[in-house]
């Protein structure tokens, strides 16, 4: 310890000075109660006559000893019970920027009492917590002098050397400091510099004691802001958070974690928000929704939002009534509530784009970071062994996180983003979420959730139908596998209703265990879902990579204008058994992909099913009548889920999408002719004009939100909250 505080102690010593005159200490220096700090040597303190100061070098030592025997003594008391002293040395380090004491005040007093601290560092047991939670907690970071920042830094790295155990207080008092800028009495001119400083100590820590990885990745979970704070604070906790994994490499997947965690949360309250837009009116929802987008909901600016008054709070607004005038009370009262029930919809529309721009804020953030980490090994020209963890990690946290998640709508492009960077990482994940849809017969080793089985399967499907990155082999075996895994379910089927047929199983028939004739879809729909999803993720992917399914008779790449020169790949052949299959997968299916899955393969000529859509659409009129007022069942809850999950729908939030639009495949029509339906000429002569414009209009619709890139329904399900898979079954 002597070589420390040699260190330590102030810089006018040049040569040591003898026992003789260390005897200077006069005896009145004794610590006076009545200050708020323990009296130093008089000595150390006075002037010549002449006003020459008496500070040399012999009165440093000495006064450096004081302080030590002080602090030596203050700390033995407290055993005894006396705490006077104990008291006036935790107020010699308590310092807050909110209180009147400058910074270069408190660095000039804390600054002699260092080394004497340093020096019984040994003594700082769990007995001291108030003196050890104060150092922590100073606000001693926000100082100028360098100097003191370092003598201060080491001190506290010598108090958690000696004692492991406050690693716990000292990694939380050091994350609060990630936020730092984030308020008005922060000074602009120190952001980075405190930042700087924080990683610093808390490397040194990481280094010192390599055991504190847990400590530092609670104390994250611990200081991370809350969904509702803003969006400059998010990102400046997450930029800081992120920062860690630099040097913190061992607590990537638990930092990784909790910012999935914290995004996906987000996430979801944007998905609620919206929603709760429509609940409020029916018939204005929809239009609401429209406007906040027409408007640019998803190119607000956060820093504009917060200064932008609440819609209904300002004050002057114009207003139709007014409160002064007497002839007009009642058209008042009449005008007042539709003014209140429109500023209801402005706060929506208000708090909708607030959630939104902080959103796109945070997940640029990690683009940003996932983008510095993904670069490729000049060397090997491949990605460097890190960034393939990293991937591994992130899609772990993806299958626990993620997947589970029935209403996250973005948070499953930082895996898309991962995926575009190698095409092995693309092939992993498409392995991945292939055994998660599992075996055509269910076996009793498989532990795999229905639920779990249709959300994989709508992340494959979305996933092919959406990544541009995708060669023609891949989307091709893709499509094989599925296609395969939905003639396979069928075979079994029908061997069920043949062990009926001959007396060799009392189970329902194959008619029975199928719906009949399909007047029953929920009894279908719980036993075969699986069955559908898989079905309606291969409908999906050739309405958007036809194209790769396809080619021209002469071998070479498919020419639009002539679709009836062109051969289908052997992967495709078993998809019109399956629509035409006794279970009736278009009627399952969302109408939006059944409906567009229609139109393309009449147009492309691979098959034609729209007499089945007209089939399907005159019995769901025939069970819908008498059904208002039902509680939804919970095969209702998982037809919603199948009708409207398609995870990697168009990325909407500007700045994030930049990461994104590049790797993005976007709808593209047949031909260039989406308007068009050639298979509608095949509607019979004797559908009544009722059932042509009914049709018209789905067709209509389907085209509109196709060619908007998105099928995502914008209507709320009053079935789901923001509650997940696991939560709803």
């Amino acid at each position: 310890m002597a070589s420390q505080e040699d260190v330590l102690v102030s810089r006018p010593i040049k040569q040591p000075v003898s026992r003789k005159k260390q005897g200077l200490t006069p005896t009145t220096t004794q610590p006076s109660t009545g200050t708020t700090t323990p009296a130093e040597p008089a000595s150390a303190q006075t002037t010549t006559s002449t006003g020459v100061s008496t500070g040399n070098a012999a009165l440093a030592i000495d006064k450096s000893i004081f302080l030590r025997k002080f602090t030596e003594n203050a700390l033995l008391q407290v055993k005894e019970g006396n705490i006077d002293e104990y008291q006036k040395l935790i107020k010699v380090f308590s310092y807050s920027r909110t209180i009147s004491l400058s910074a270069d005040k408190y660095t000039e007093e804390v600054t002699p009492w260092i080394p004497a601290l340093a020096a019984n560092v040994s003594s700082l047991s769990i007995t001291y917590r108030e003196l050890v939670t104060t150092i922590l907690y100073s606000d001693w970071i926000t100082c100028i002098d360098e100097r003191f920042i370092h003598r201060y830094s080491t001190l506290i790295l010598q108090i958690l050397s000696a004692h492991p155990t406050w690693v716990l207080q000292a990694m939380p008092a050091l994350a609060r400091w990630f936020v730092f800028g984030s308020r008005k009495i922060d000074d602009p001119n120190l952001v980075s510099v405190v930042h700087d400083r924080v990683h610093a100590l808390i490397k040194q820590v990481y280094r010192t004691i390599p055991t504190c990885g847990a400590s530092l990745a609670n104390a994250l979970a611990e200081t991370c802001p809350y969904k509702t704070a803003k969006a400059n604070i998010q990102v400046l906790f997450l930029q800081n958070a992120l920062r860690c994994l630099e040097y913190a490499v061992g607590v990537r997947k638990d930092v990784l974690r909790m910012i999935l965690n914290h995004v996906i949360q987000i996430d979801v309250e944007v998905q609620v928000e919206l929603e709760e837009l429509e609940s409020d009116d029916e018939g204005d929802g929809e239009e609401a929704v429209t406007a906040a987008d027409d408007e640019g909901v998803f190119q607000f600016d956060d820093e504009e939002a917060e200064g932008t008054k609440v819609p209904g709070n300002e004050s002057g607004s114009d207003s139709e009534s007014d409160s002064g005038s007497d002839d007009d009370d009642d058209d008042s009262d009449s005008s007042d509530d539709d003014d209140d029930e429109d500023d209801g919809l402005g706060k929506a529309k208000y708090n909708a784009k607030k959630t939104v721009a902080k959103l796109d804020a945070v997940m640029s953030t990690v683009f940003t970071w996932l983008e510095k980490h993904c670069q490729l090994d000049l060397a090997t020209n491949e990605m460097p062994e890190s960034t393939s963890q990293m991937f591994l990690q992130f899609l772990d946290l993806f299958i626990t996180i993620v997947l589970p998640t029935f209403k996250s709508r973005y948070t499953q492009f930082f895996l898309f983003y991962l995926c575009a960077q190698d095409a092995q990482y693309a092939d992993v994940f498409l392995g991945t979420m292939m055994s998660n849809v599992g075996e055509p017969v269910r076996n009793a080793q498989d532990r795999t959730s229905n639920v779990e089985k249709i959300a994989a399967a709508s992340y494959l499907g979305s996933f092919v139908a959406r990544a541009r990155f995708l060669s023609k082999v891949i989307v091709r075996n893709v499509v094989g596998v599925l296609v395969q895994w939905a003639n396979t379910y069928l075979d079994w089927q029908e061997q069920q209703q043949e062990k009926v047929v001959l007396g060799r199983s009392r189970r329902l028939s194959y008619a029975q265990a199928a719906g009949g004739t399909g007047n029953s879809l929920h009894v279908d729909f719980e036993r075969h879902s699986v069955f559908f999803a898989v079905t309606q993720a291969v409908l999906y992917m050739f309405c958007f990579r036809w194209r790769d399914l396809a080619e021209s008779t002469s071998g070479g790449p498919v020419n639009e204008s002539e679709l009836d020169n062109i051969r289908w790949c052997q992967e495709v052949e078993g998809i019109q058994r399956v629509v035409f299959s006794k279970l009736n997968p278009l009627r399952a299916c969302s109408s939006i992909v059944a409906q567009q899955f229609s139109m393309v393969a009449s147009q492309t000529n691979f098959m034609f099913c729209y007499s089945v859509l007209q089939q399907n659409r005159r019995k769901n009129q025939e069970n819908d009548t008498g059904t208002s007022g039902v509680v939804a069942s919970p095969d209702q809850v998982l037809r919603a889920e199948l009708d409207t999950f398609f995870p990697f729908d168009p990325m909407t939030l500007p700045v994030s999408r930049n990461f994104i639009d590049g790797a993005y495949l976007e709808w593209q029509d047949v031909g260039g002719t989406a308007d068009s339906d050639d298979d509608g000429s095949q509607q019979s002569d004797a559908e009544n004009d009722k059932s042509d414009d009914e049709g018209d209009e789905n067709e209509a619709d389907v085209v509109e939100q196709m060619v908007a890139m998105s099928i995502s329904p914008v209507i709320p399900l009053s079935a789901f909250t923001d509650r997940t898979f696991d939560d709803q079954f």
